[in-house]
């Protein structure tokens, strides 16, 4: 009897370490990949789709049931890092702890570009930025959640906005643009957002940026229609357009700065940190006129009388000729 009782206890210990081991090699499982890996877990994934997207292990699903994965999927967007602990991946599946995404937003010209873009981007598909809400988006890098709804986003965008202009701009900035009196808008960063717009596309240097922005400057001072070309692309629609016509200067738009005095009535873009910068620290010139350079570079030939200018824009529209662009 003593024999078996030592047989018995012997077993049960063997059986004990072999749980413990079965256990310890449980809690110590890890997933395969070798580089990381983001998965999407859009609203309403099944707990089988899930693990369909995770090619998950019966170990993975074993623990995942223990703890109710199974119950709840929580949407959103996660990396699971080489190697990665599986019992770690199930509690953060869990506890729907997000990776943020890196979300690019560049020179959109449109609010139906940017909302197709976020719409693309984001698990939500219902983006609505209108051309009163538009101006509010500064083109840059920013780290989101990809289950972020369209009003959180437009109240990042917002803080982000009023970060700009009490941080970066600062109260001399500020100052600045409410004595520059673009227009009787009543919103000064609204009116140099829009004068930046067109000063984004009609250059991506830097460095000519607060030329230009003088030359639109000194022609609202004047009251003199701003003629930009880029405006004009836009009225018309047609954004690949590589020379304006007359036919494109008579279309009825209030965007048409050939047409209407004074600022258009919102961005014709949404235009970069440095664009704002240029018209907010423009230039003292006399300049009213610039056109592209005749060397095709790139730059551009300023003046400031009419004159001057129109020998510029010959020799510019010599070298389109030349170059077979009509």
């Amino acid at each position: 009897m003593k024999k078996k009782t030592i047989i018995i206890l012997a077993i049960l210990v063997v059986l004990g370490l072999l749980g413990a081991l079965g256990l310890l090699t449980l809690l110590n499982s890890r997933t395969t990949n070798a580089e990381p890996v983001r998965v999407y877990l859009p609203e309403g994934t099944t707990y089988e789709a899930m693990c369909d997207s995770l090619d998950a292990s019966s170990t993975f699903r074993l623990m995942a049931r223990a703890l109710k994965l199974d119950e709840r999927v929580r949407p959103g967007s996660y990396v699971v890092q080489p190697q990665m602990n599986e019992l770690a991946l199930v509690r953060k599946l869990r506890n729907g702890q997000q990776d943020p995404i890196r979300l690019t937003i560049g020179k959109f010209r449109t609010p139906q570009q940017l909302n197709d873009y976020l719409n693309r981007k984001l698990m939500h598909d219902n983006f609505n930025f209108t051309l009163s809400t538009f101006h509010l988006v500064l083109p840059d890098t920013y780290e989101v959640y990809w289950t972020i709804n369209p009003e959180q986003f437009m109240q990042r965008m917002e803080d982000e906005y009023n970060r700009f202009w009490t941080t970066e701009v600062g109260p001399q900035g500020e100052l600045r643009c409410d004595l520059l009196e673009l227009s009787d808008y009543g919103n000064a960063r609204l009116e140099t957002i829009i004068l930046a717009s067109i000063v984004e596309e009609e250059t991506n240097n830097n460095q000519e940026k607060p030329l230009i922005a003088s030359v639109y400057l000194n022609r609202l001072e004047r009251g003199m229609p701003l003629q930009a070309d880029p405006t004009v692309k836009y009225a018309v629609g047609d954004f690949t357009l590589r020379r304006i016509l007359h036919k494109h200067l008579a279309t009825e738009s209030p965007f048409n700065t050939y047409l209407h005095t004074g600022l258009p009535p919102a961005p014709i873009c949404l235009p970069s940190k440095a664009s704002i910068d240029a018209v907010i620290n423009a230039k003292e010139t006399n300049y009213l006129y610039f056109c592209a350079s005749d060397k095709m570079d790139g730059t551009h030939r300023f003046a400031a009388t009419l004159a001057e200018h129109n020998r510029n824009a010959a020799a510019f529209h010599r070298a389109l000729s030349a170059r077979g662009i009509h």
